[in-house]
């Protein structure tokens, strides 16, 4: 088997076998083809697919299929929610109470590739829900840390700026500052899943980025 071990140093490779391949995309690289730069897959230079989406200025785990068997597997088992992800978020509002379970209805805003906030039901929205908890906080900045039950649209960021917390650098969904490299302060750091072809349990986390370290957060000092 070729491996793509240190092939990309920027792209750190935390798994990989012959049915599948895990990576910590970096935050600012779009996993497909924009048009306009370089995409993960484009560097990666092999046919593979991924089983889910980050965002472009969003970092963290990321699950791509080697075989077109293997895809359709993932993807079943991603529909069925048998593939669990969390994130950790920096916002610069605490939010109102320290755990919660937020739901919307998201509605996506395709001219401005943005997703609208509506507390009710209304006509070609999405029912969204995520639980978050608060898991640190600094002077001027809390971590929080989320599970997606539902897989929508830029949900997290567009559900934590509806309550009045939007992420850190995310100045589309109304933060007023971009952050020092451009990302936006939303990681994927925890994935979990069934290999499709040994069936055994699969278990990744990464730790926070380094950047987030300016603003007083460490997985040293975390306390959950």
């Amino acid at each position: 088997m070729t491996t793509l071990a240190n092939m990309e140093p920027f792209i750190p490779v935390v798994f990989e076998d012959e049915a599948c391949l895990v990576v910590n995309k970096p935050a600012g690289l779009a996993v497909q083809n924009d048009g306009k730069q370089n995409s993960l897959l484009q560097l990666l230079k092999h046919p593979f697919e991924p089983v889910h989406r980050l965002d472009q200025r969003v970092s963290g785990l990321l699950l791509l299929a080697k075989t077109a068997e293997v895809q359709t597997a993932l993807n079943k088992a991603f529909q069925d929610r048998q593939i669990q992800k969390q994130y950790k978020a920096v916002v610069g509002q605490q939010p109102a109470a320290k755990e919660a379970m937020l739901e919307h209805w998201l509605r996506k805003k395709g001219e401005q590739q943005k997703a609208q906030v509506f507390k009710q039901a209304v006509a070609h929205a999405k029912q969204a829900k995520l639980h978050y908890q608060l898991i640190q906080s600094t002077n001027r900045y809390h971590l929080l840390d989320i599970e997606l039950h539902t897989g929508l649209f830029h949900q997290i960021r567009a559900q934590l700026a509806a309550i009045g917390c939007p992420i850190v650098g995310d100045l589309k969904y109304g933060f007023l500052r971009s952050s020092p490299d451009g990302s936006i302060f939303l990681q994927a750091y925890k994935l979990s899943f069934t290999h499709p072809i040994t069936k055994e349990q699969m278990a990744f986390e990464i730790p926070i980025p380094e950047v987030w370290k300016k603003y007083g957060f460490s997985d040293d000092t975390m306390i959950q």
